[in-house]
């Protein structure tokens, strides 16, 4: 498990380790972190340890009971070695078997070494050739000799550190490798380029500067292996930048340390690695012309997801800065690895396809695919500008008249709780036998009570005559959406659950076909009875394929390229029998269909899916649905929590 990783790598370090970066050494968020830390420490007096936390330095493992830890370690490794037969783990040990040996593996060999039989090794086998297709490398494979990878060096190492990053347990390494570890000191490069960083006045933030890390440390390794890049994949272009002085830098440092030579080529990979991480653009003419091609690819999403993105100049500085060197990454090949993509692909997934429609029409002219976690931080810029314009909308209101009918002092409390939200605003509070008051001079009317819609031209939302924290959120949310709807009359959960319908919810619909079918057949049935335009299934096929919207437990929310709505439904699919894609098990579907301009409603429906996911009562409340009764139930449950 990542929890008994973290313990090792504390007790390695034998120093007290920030959060930021010790989250960025396991790619993780801090939040996980968190979450991993409280944890430990609940298991830790047991295991002869603590995790404390030392005030401006960081966690730190303290050892309670040398001998009790000593036996949780052995433990542990033990734990390690049965949890290494996990499919997703093993062929990724596979993979990086084959690419740490320069000589053939023969796949008895590969079993022995895993400690599984020869038939499983085989079985995985395909999925290895997929995985090294995906990276433009080659498994080939000679009679009596056995396995090993065919490509390029720097693909080579694309390949191994994506594998390195992205398992679950220490991989299983080679005997090179192992001794290579024993005598590179991380924390001293750690500590040399953070000087250098400083001295050439570059900031990067902590997961950029694991990314440099783990490239330098696997270029070092290479190169003493001899496993070094030809002539072909070098492509020189002296600039004389603090690039070149940090890789100049950098290159005596390691050569010194270790005693090992850099190729012009070697060095002209690192510096390219260096090169798209940093936010710089040094002349003024690229400056204008990535400023104007930004400006014109906010144009293009604002026209087709009706959206007012390019009007955000905060937003506009943002993404310059970010783009300049993502562009460069395209172009070389060499993408970020984002370990938060989890978190924002699921919370914000009503951006994500703008930052997808954003970046392919900046880069229409590349031919390069962008990875999920690249997309991810662009959807973090988008989300917060739309944060931004969500806080706008409260700022807007001038004139609000508010009807409570309990009147005195709960009236007064009210009055003054919704002036402190609506600091711009004027607010009035009216009985129910005053409402005829109120004039076409309010521009919103807050009422604790029902009201005859038809008698008013102002919108209405509802809310409680006490209001709590969440009550106030939720009139905020009740805003943001009373802005994307033609409706006079606004509540968040009641505009969320009109979306749910009888006719839209299966569950173990017959004939199951796969993930990807299912939502074929869906796709169909709603273009034919009208509820989409033409187009939404093939559109939502599209998505899933290029990147799935398959969430924590088995939550998906697919949803069309661009939202082509003729009237708006969830088509709700609960599956008894899960179906499976990608690996990943896929237990509930909510097919989204809603308007296009509809982000903030999106947002809802998203934030209500993560409460299913962090519901601990999930497996059990599942299991209990038997009807659109049993789910509508279910749902109004999870939004009173708030």
């Amino acid at each position: 498990m990542r929890q008994e990783k973290i313990v090792e790598y504390l007790y390695a370090k034998k120093q007290a380790i920030a959060p930021k970066a010790l989250a960025a050494a396991f790619q993780i968020s801090e939040r996980t972190l968190a979450n991993d830390i409280k944890w430990l420490k609940e298991i830790g007096t047991a295991a002869g340890f603590d995790v404390e936390r030392v005030r401006s330095a960081g966690y730190q493992l303290k050892i309670l009971d040398q001998t009790k830890f000593q036996s949780y370690l052995a433990q542990t490794k033990h734990q390690e070695q049965v949890d290494s037969t996990s499919p997703q783990e093993r062929i990724k040990n596979i993979e990086l078997l084959l690419l740490f040996h320069e000589e053939y593996i023969t796949m008895q060999q590969i079993a022995e070494w895993l400690d599984v039989s020869l038939s499983t090794v085989k079985a995985d086998i395909k999925q290895v050739e997929q995985f090294c297709e995906n990276y433009e490398l080659s498994l080939f494979s000679k009679a009596h000799y056995g396995l090993k990878i065919i490509g390029t060096e720097s693909k080579k190492r694309r390949a191994i550190l994506y594998l390195i990053r992205n398992t679950i347990h220490t991989p299983v390494l080679t005997e090179r490798y192992k001794e290579f570890n024993f005598v590179f000191d991380e924390a001293d490069l750690r500590r040399f380029l953070q000087e250098q960083l400083q001295k050439n006045q570059l900031k990067i933030s902590d997961i950029v500067f694991e990314n440099i890390v783990q490239h330098i440390r696997l270029l070092s390794f290479r190169i003493m292996q001899d496993n070094t890049l030809n002539n072909e994949e070098d492509e020189e272009q002296k600039i004389g930048d603090d690039y070149d002085r940090l890789t100049e830098e950098l290159v005596a440092y390691v050569e010194a340390t270790y005693q090992i030579v850099f190729s012009n080529a070697e060095k002209n990979y690192l510096e390219e690695q260096l090169r798209g991480k940093f936010a710089v653009l040094d002349d003024a003419a690229s400056n204008r012309q990535l400023k104007q091609a930004i400006d014109k690819a906010l144009e293009h999403v604002d026209r087709r997801y009706h959206t007012h993105f390019r009007e955000d100049q905060d937003l506009a500085n943002a993404l310059l800065m970010h783009v300049a060197p993502l562009q460069q990454r395209l172009y070389t090949g060499h993408q970020l690895e984002n370990p938060i993509i989890d978190d924002i692909y699921t919370q914000y997934a009503n951006v994500f396809n703008v930052a997808m429609g954003f970046i392919n029409e900046l880069n229409k002219d590349l031919d390069a695919d962008i990875s999920k976690d690249e997309i991810g931080y662009v959807a973090i810029y988008f989300a917060a500008s739309l944060e931004k314009q969500s806080n706008q909308v409260i700022d807007d209101y001038q004139k609000i008249a508010v009807i409570c009918s309990t009147g005195g002092g709960a009236a007064y409390l009210l009055k003054v709780t919704l002036e402190r939200l609506f600091s711009n605003a004027e607010v009035d509070t009216f009985a129910l036998n005053e409402i005829d008051q109120i004039d076409s001079t309010y521009d919103l009317m807050i009422s604790t009570v029902p009201l005859a819609q038809d008698q008013f031209d102002i919108p209405i939302i509802y809310t409680k005559p006490i209001l709590n924290q969440a009550e106030i959120t939720k009139i905020e949310k009740d805003l943001n959406l009373l802005r994307e709807s033609q409706n006079k009359v606004f509540d968040v959960h009641q505009f969320i659950l009109s979306l749910f319908d009888p006719d839209w919810f299966q569950i173990d619909p017959p004939a199951q076909q796969d993930y990807l079918a299912l939502l074929e057949k869906e796709g169909v049935r709603l273009e034919e009875q009208g509820l989409v335009e033409q187009g939404f299934k093939q559109s939502v096929l599209e998505r899933e394929k290029m990147i799935d919207t398959i969430y924590q437990h088995g939550i998906a929310g697919p949803h069309p390229m661009e939202q082509a709505a003729v009237k708006e439904v969830i088509d709700v699919i609960l599956l008894k029998k899960p179906l499976s894609y990608r690996e990943k098990q896929v237990r509930v579907i909510f097919l989204i269909n809603i308007k296009k301009d509809h982000l903030n409603l999106h947002k809802e429906i998203s934030r209500l899916m993560i409460k299913m996911m962090d519901d601990p009562t999930l497996d059990n409340q599942l299991q209990k649905i038997t009807n659109f009764q049993d789910f509508m139930s279910y749902m109004k449950s999870l939004m009173k929590e708030g």
